[in-house]
């Protein structure tokens, strides 16, 4: 909840194997900047070796984009509403009741404290096609640690720590561990790609915050761009430095960063929330999908998530033959806060997406299901 796990849905279905057991794979929730840039922008995906004849021309039909298919308004999906206009006194609570016995979020947070936003995601994906299935299993791991610098003019000073990546993938029998703070890989192609990816982890910069979660002023970033670009001369030359950085600071930039860390912290609706309400704060996903405030106590409140991801279908007709795909899906999950802080102290969270590619050409006919099952956890 993957910069990162908590910034965006990204519903891409990939299950590929490729030569020499690697596999990149484009994540489900990515909430990983770094790593959706890379794996997007740097790297091309595997074809898979065991799709028929007729479906390997599917690929002409693609899988309409679900990264808008966000249900819940979890972390990661909820817009910024907060008033921040408000007369209301700041309270010394990050969850507090008002008057008319509403409850509102505000974030209090201590100088010199570390607010961890650490995640961890499994995925498995499941092939079927005639008769035979095959599974691919990750599981990565990514640091991201907020610590409070200084807190002036009402705004916290933020340094922002994002650690490394490991990720742990099995296959056919087979493990392989790629880990930007382990050893670098002998394989040469996982180890250039290992290289790519320790430049760009383990990196700070700092931001403002104010009590809304609203972010300005956010520095450092150009060290970043100059940290990789040094550490990546020996391996990329010429254009392809030029084109891996401008890839880098094209998806990853100040704007980018505020944009997202805004849409991703936990929020409550201006004008707050009873226990048992349930709010959607995307008008068009409204009645599909909900946040629900299930409990607050003195020391955490609760919110519980769930939401249908809507079918979506297409067809196509190329020489003869009718392409036919189809996705579908679910998504639910739990949220704690700390009622003191207003930060999230823990997250759960399943999307598990279905996606069905056919194709037929008179009587020959042929169906290829995968089964994605992504869970992410938050600290």
């Amino acid at each position: 909840m993957t910069g990162f796990l908590f910034f965006y849905l990204q519903i891409k279905i990939i299950l590929v194997t490729c030569e020499k057991f690697y596999l990149m794979k484009k994540p489900l929730i990515a909430f990983s900047i770094l790593f959706a840039l890379v794996s997007s922008s740097i790297f091309n995906s595997c074809k898979n070796e065991e799709k028929s004849k007729l479906l390997d021309s599917a690929s002409v039909i693609p899988a309409k984009d679900t990264q808008n298919l966000s249900l819940v308004n979890k972390p990661g999906f909820v817009p910024s509403i907060i008033d921040t206009t408000s007369k209301t006194p700041i309270a010394e609570t990050g969850i507090y009741k008002s008057e008319d016995n509403t409850y509102h979020l505000r974030y209090i947070l201590e100088k010199g404290k570390v607010y961890p936003f650490n995640t961890r995601e499994t995925n498995t994906q499941t092939l079927t096609i005639r008769g035979e299935s095959q599974t691919i299993s990750m599981e990565s791991k990514e640091p991201l640690s907020f610590t409070v610098l200084d807190i002036k003019d009402g705004k916290y000073v933020l340094q922002v720590h994002m650690g490394g990546k490991k990720v742990i993938t099995k296959a056919d029998g087979q493990q392989s561990v790629f880990d930007t703070n382990g050893q670098k890989p002998s394989n040469p192609d996982q180890a250039k790609m290992w290289k790519i990816y320790k430049a760009i982890s383990n990196i700070t910069f700092t931001m403002n915050m104010d009590i809304y979660g609203n972010v300005s002023n956010i520095n450092g970033l150009d060290a970043v761009y100059s940290k990789a670009k040094s550490a990546l001369t020996g391996d990329l030359k010429g254009k392809e430095l030029d084109d891996f950085v401008q890839a880098f600071k094209k998806g990853f930039n100040a704007e980018i960063f505020k944009a997202q860390f805004e849409s991703s912290i936990m929020k409550f609706p201006s004008q707050g929330l009873k226990i048992g309400e349930k709010w959607n704060n995307n008008p068009s996903m409204k009645g599909k999908g909900y946040n629900e405030l299930v409990k607050v106590d003195e020391n955490y409140a609760e919110v519980k998530l769930q939401g249908n991801i809507p079918s979506q279908s297409e067809s196509k007709v190329l020489e003869g033959v009718t392409y036919k795909i189809s996705v579908k899906g679910f998504q639910n999950g739990k949220v704690t806060i700390d009622t003191k802080s207003g930060w999230i102290t823990k997250g759960v969270f399943t999307v598990s997406v279905t996606e069905t590619r056919s194709a037929k050409k008179g009587e020959e006919s042929e169906q290829a299901v995968q089964k994605t099952v992504n869970n992410t956890y938050i600290n």
